[in-house]
């Protein structure tokens, strides 16, 4: 019986080999659910229409929920923290043609006793679709 020893050089190739394998297969695994996940979400929207939409609820400063007529929720996840933006706090928009879009800016209104003053002003997001339970999961996590 003959017996073949591997070099040193051909060890470590099998050793990384054996190391690498199930790296590879995590990381192929996370990327098919990645894809699973996107394709199971409804996609985002650009904008919506400010003749739908029935209130709003800020959540912290980086949530908006927009609620519409005909029961439709969507969360704006702002692209950055909106400072001063809080669930006890107010905003205002201006919006062209009707509709809130992503390229939209918002400011947060302070109170000052008898009126309001404009705060700091922040870029929407994307309004993304959310059922009432997953709007009053994310409300909870706050």
């Amino acid at each position: 019986m003959i017996k073949i020893w591997p070099t040193k050089r051909i060890r470590r190739s099998l050793l990384a080999a054996l190391v690498c394998a199930p790296l590879t297969t995590v990381i192929a695994a996370n990327d098919a659910q990645d894809q699973v996940q996107q394709q199971a979400l409804p996609a985002a929207k650009r904008c919506v229409s400010l003749m739908r939409v029935d209130r709003t609820d800020v959540v912290d400063d980086e949530n908006i929920l927009f609620y519409m007529k005909g029961g439709e929720v969507y969360v704006n996840r702002l692209p950055r923290r909106c400072l001063g933006l809080n669930s006890r706090q107010a905003f205002m928009y201006r919006a062209s043609a009707g509709q809130l879009c992503d390229v939209d800016i918002i400011s947060v209104l302070e109170s000052l006793g008898s009126g309001f003053a404009q705060g700091p002003s922040c870029g929407l997001g994307s309004f993304h679709p959310i059922t009432e339970e997953a709007a009053r999961e994310l409300k909870a996590q706050k």
